[in-house]
């Protein structure tokens, strides 16, 4: 036991590699939002430091140091990194913990810090200082390079570098200098005095000269070329969230449902909202790109302006970057049950203004907040679990300045394609009249829906007038004499005119709240938000473009259309139209939808794992088959091919072959007698020698049953060899390649009657 007590080079060894690994996830403290992932890494190190020295003090392989550190993981990661898991590990403890170190970085790179401090993706430091720990640990006590322990720190500062956000950290840098500096240099000095303690004063002096050195370098480093403007490589900054998008309906095609003649959600109260100001808007689902069909949300960073302008749904930490400015306000949320059980609807988290925190209650708070997805381009919130009724969740938000200035100017191009709408394009110059600017344009063509359209949900004696905002629905829309439709057709037409005259425009499906914050169906309205050049965008009420809902259309739609030759309107296609932008490939040519798969009995996260495991263990299983598949090849020809006494020497050679893969050193160039002195203090294999000498040069030819009983002492032989070494360098030897190298040739000389002639030379072996 005496053994396990640490040394005083153990303890400072231990020091320094804490202060290393503690200054490296100091990188964390933008990624996460408390101080806890310090605390979690720590103890992740400390465990690991504790398996390193046992392995190392009971003079245990690295195989067991590996062991040791995964069970360590498992055992105690549940207490240490999972709060709220208990200190005895279960089964479902242990499959977390799997999953979260398998796929817990692309959580970390797919969530927009901070994290939460105290959430399950502490795994993710417990596993660094794990590593560090029991890797630094054992390279120092193991290895006798003296910068070799700081290796694994390093490893951990460039991990936590990629896997944190772009913030700067040189102050950070400069103090691992100083201190991996003096511990390589306090190691140097150990090695080369060989006294197993150092003056404190000198670590000391080491580590100040690496610090002033450091210090002067960061003064320096601003100014050399090449470091001016260079951006920080983080990994977040190429991720993509992979989130299917396509899967969640657009809830804009759902509208009429909403409306009183429907007699579905008219009456019903969907949801309930606390903290807003009165004739504050809700916004339920932002949808921000037209196909021809549908109206849907875009899920595509690429072509961002900046980090709050990447139009991708992601995990969101406990606090969200706002750009804007406006009043602040903390919003409540309570689902109701007609919310909870429409399908298009229930996804969708409804939210106001510019969320910064979103934070659920009640029984289901954990899966929401894991399934939630965020887009900060649009202000938009899918919760892939799906709202229930009696959900609550609280927004700290920032609410937007109303209004839409005079002088209105884009930013940037519109993202909607309108060139293939042709109905589109020729109504554009008609519907805003002799306006010159974008702004006075887009006042001209609301003006024109408002006092030429009519108001219809396609109730009783309007039924010809159908739901939908596809390219057929909008083309009898526009081309009609008098424009009719409610607001999903209105939106839609006027979101596609103002991308038409040059301002990026997007639908919004929303509701204002009625009294007492009660949001039912008939509180539920879309309207037009546009991209102004400052990078807000602007609320355009429907009001501004729809006409008074007492404004009715002709009970007989109009017989004549304007502009027939502006565009042929194909006829109906027999295929459901898809919900959302990118769900068509759901359905087949004969409108027949495939049913899922039934997904195997193997939970997601360990197929995942085999699948990852499988990509590097595939190939590297296949090498090791190719050279043990080898060797016994070369054994087998060896035992079989030529004459019987060749078949003697190349049992020998069989020999020094695997002696040498065993870790022995043999020169080129000596005889069999000398080759066992060789090995001697190892492998006693003087008695093989002699034989194989005696049958080699020998009179006559020695006769088969010689040959098996010399090839059955090879195999005995070979036996005892791997018996008397580790387990890890049989495993070694298994896979050395070296004894494949090519030899240097020498002379043969061919048995004969004449003993002594040639006893001291041998001939060339296979």
């Amino acid at each position: 036991m005496t053994r396990l007590v640490p040394g005083r080079d153990d303890l400072a060894d231990a020091a320094f590699l804490t202060a290393l690994f503690v200054v490296a996830l100091l990188g964390f403290h933008g990624t996460y939002s408390d101080w806890g992932f310090l605390l979690v890494g720590c103890a992740g190190l400390l465990l690991g430091v504790v398996s390193g020295h046992v392995a190392s003090a009971l003079r245990r392989p690295m195989i067991a140091v590996a062991v040791m550190t995964v069970a360590v993981f498992f055992l105690l990661g549940g207490a240490v990194a999972m709060r709220g898991s208990g200190a005895v590990p279960t089964p479902a403890t242990m499959s977390d913990l799997a999953g979260l170190g398998v796929h817990g970085w692309k959580q970390l790179l797919t969530t927009l810090p901070p994290v939460d401090g105290a959430g399950p993706l502490l795994v993710l430091p417990y596993i660094l200082g794990l590593l560090c720990g029991a890797g630094g640990f054992t390279l120092a006590r193991r290895v006798s390079l003296s910068a070799a322990p700081a290796a694994a720190p390093l490893a951990v500062l460039v991990v936590v570098i990629l896997l944190g956000t772009g913030e700067a950290t040189g102050l950070l840098g400069v103090l691992f200098a100083a201190i991996g500096t003096g511990w390589t240099a306090i190691r140097a000095a150990r090695r080369r005095t060989g006294v197993r303690g150092v003056r404190l004063t000198r670590a000391v002096t080491a580590v100040a000269l690496a610090g002033v050195a450091a210090g002067i370098a960061l003064l320096v480093s601003p100014v050399l070329p090449g470091t001016g403007s260079a951006d920080r490589l983080v990994l977040r900054n190429y991720v993509e969230p992979p989130f299917e998008i396509g899967a969640y309906a657009s809830p804009l095609v759902g509208y009429r449902k909403h409306t009183k003649d429907a007699n579905q959600l008219w009456d019903q109260t969907l949801f309930t909202v606390a903290g807003l100001p009165e004739g504050g808007r809700v916004r339920i689902a932002t949808l921000d790109g037209y196909d021809g069909r549908v109206w849907g949300a875009t899920n595509d960073p690429s072509g961002a302006a900046g980090p709050l302008q990447r139009n991708n749904f992601q995990r969101i930490g406990v606090r969200i970057p706002v750009a804007g400015t406006g009043a602040e306000a903390d919003v409540t949320v309570r689902i109701e049950a007609a919310y909870a059980t429409a399908d298009e609807l229930s996804a969708w988290l409804p939210t106001a203004g510019q969320a910064r925190e979103i934070a659920f209650d009640g029984e289901r708070k954990a899966g929401h907040t894991e399934s939630l997805r965020y887009n900060l381009a649009t202000a938009s919130g899918i919760v892939a679990d799906r709202l229930k009724e009696g959900d609550t969740y609280r927004l700290r938000t920032v609410l937007p300045a109303a209004g839409v200035p005079d002088d209105a100017q884009p930013f940037g191009r519109p993202s909607v394609r309108t060139g293939d709408l042709a109905f589109v394009r020729s109504k554009v110059a008609k519907w805003t009249g002799g306006a010159t600017t974008i702004a006075e344009r887009l006042k001209e063509a609301a003006r024109y829906l408002r006092d030429n359209g009519a108001y219809t949900d396609g109730g009783p004696g309007e039924t010809e007038y159908l739901p939908g905002h596809g390219a057929a629905r909008l083309t009898a829309f526009f081309n009609a004499k008098r424009p009719a439709g409610n607001d999903e057709q209105y939106a839609a037409a006027y979101a596609l005119v103002a991308n038409e005259i040059g301002m990026p425009a997007r639908v919004v499906l929303g509701a204002v709240p009625g009294s007492g914050g009660v949001v039912r169906g008939e509180n539920v309205q879309a309207w037009v938000e546009i991209h102004l050049a400052d990078g807000t965008w602007a609320a355009i009420p429907n009001t501004e473009y729809m006409p008074d809902r007492s404004k009715k259309p002709d009970h007989q739609p109009p017989q004549e259309i304007e502009n027939t030759d502006a565009a042929v309107v194909p006829p109906p296609n027999t295929v459901k139209m898809p919900s959302s932008l990118v769900d068509a490939s759901r359905t087949d040519v004969n409108g027949i939808t495939t049913p899922p798969i039934a997904p195997p009995f193997f939970p997601l996260w360990l197929r995942e794992l085999l699948a990852d495991i499988g990509v590097v263990v595939l190939p590297v299983c296949a090498l090791v088959a190719l050279v043990v598949g080898a060797k016994m090849t070369r054994r087998h020809r060896r035992r079989t091919r030529g004459s019987t006494p060749t078949r003697f020497a190349t049992g020998w050679r069989e020999l020094v072959d695997q002696a040498r893969d065993l870790g022995a050193t043999v020169p080129r160039g000596l005889t069999r007698r000398q080759e066992a002195a060789r090995l001697r203090e190892r492998f006693d294999l003087r008695g093989l020698a002699a034989a194989a000498d005696a049958q080699v040069f020998g009179p006559g030819a020695p006769d088969q049953a010689a040959v098996d009983a010399y090839w059955a002492a090879v195999r005995e032989a070979r036996a005892r060899m791997r018996a008397s070494v580790p387990r890890w360098r049989r495993w070694l030897a298994a896979v050395d390649v070296r004894t494949f190298l090519p030899v240097r040739a020498r002379g043969t000389v061919k048995p004969s009657n004449a003993r002594a002639a040639s006893a001291r030379r041998r001939p060339r072996t296979a």
